[in-house]
């Protein structure tokens, strides 16, 4: 029977992490316990609540609709706690200017930007998606590029971010046909290109294998474009590693063979405005962080 009294703190901020990470063992490395000692928590706050919060799948949990529900509210919640405590400090809501390349905005920093957002209240984000340079002091504080392999490193205050490499992959089904294990697999589907060819020819090569010029071919101008084409079952893609987490975790994506080309690589660009260094700092350290950590998940998706 649910109870009258008032939840555990530790619980509720035990359920919002492993909410908005959809992983106990993710939200107890990030709150510093086991990951036993959040599924305990998790547990006594659905028998306080009489809910169900979260279904347990296997070796995955998603949120029921009432989990979702009081997720999004307790998120806020913190949020505005620690907006509070900064205002108390008077520590003041500052803005970050980021300029980002398209596709690492998309499919690498949003997603995890919650998390920033929870961690530094007090700074506000303006992100901003572009190729093209910008001032960096005048049009932005940070800017995020990707260099491709054959182009020459940043001349600005810069450091690397990682390497890109791109993998074929294709819409998944179970179970795996066992020749998508070599590399001549790719050769039987239409190529899915975010270029002009470049990047398959390379591939084709690294690969060792005939066959691009026979192949059948269909050409986009955004790499998203092409992978959601590769989900849809119309063909193969080269999918950015780094960008591709989630899709391959969950199944909606598999890889057809083992060869891998190297695509180029993300530098941080930053300026040098002492007003913003910081804001600058504080996102510097979170994000070299982040690099290196698994993508966070989407609903249902495996842990």
């Amino acid at each position: 029977m649910p109870t009258r009294r008032a939840p555990s703190l530790l619980a509720l901020r035990a359920f919002e992490a492993a909410a908005r990470r959809l992983s106990f063992t993710a939200a107890g490395h990030e709150l510093h316990v086991s990951q036993a000692a959040i599924s305990r928590h998790v547990r006594a706050l659905e028998k306080d609540l009489g809910r169900e919060l979260f279904r347990r799948l296997h070796r995955a949990v998603e949120l029921t609709a009432p989990g979702r529900r009081f997720a999004a509210d307790l998120s806020a919640g913190f949020l505005q706690i620690q907006r509070a405590v900064e205002a108390v400090r008077g520590v003041q809501t500052r803005r970050l200017r980021i300029s980002a390349e398209p596709a690492f905005a998309s499919r690498w920093l949003v997603p995890r930007l919650g998390d920033f957002s929870i961690k530094h209240p007090q700074i506000e984000l303006q992100l901003e998606t572009s190729d093209e340079l910008r001032v960096l002091g005048t049009d932005a504080d940070l800017a995020i590029r990707y260099i491709a392999a054959a182009s020459r490193r940043p001349r600005a205050r810069s450091r690397r971010l990682f390497s890109m490499e791109g993998v074929p992959v294709t819409a998944g089904v179970r179970p795996r046909p066992p020749q998508w294990r070599r590399d001549q697999a790719v050769t039987a589907y239409r190529l899915l290109h975010d270029d002009n060819g470049s990047a398959w020819r390379s591939w084709f090569e690294a690969a060792g294998l005939a066959g691009f010029e026979r192949a059948r071919h269909l050409y986009f101008t955004d790499y998203s474009l092409a992978i959601a084409a590769a989900e849809r079952g119309q063909g193969v893609a080269l999918g950015a590693a780094a960008f591709i987490e989630p899709e391959l975790r969950s199944g909606r994506l598999a890889q057809i063979g083992g060869t891998r080309v190297p695509f180029g690589e993300y530098f941080l660009l930053e300026s040098r405005e002492r007003a913003t260094a910081a804001l600058r700092d504080a996102f510097v350290r979170w994000l070299m962080n982040e690099i290196g950590q698994p993508s966070p998940r989407a609903p249902g998706e495996p842990r």
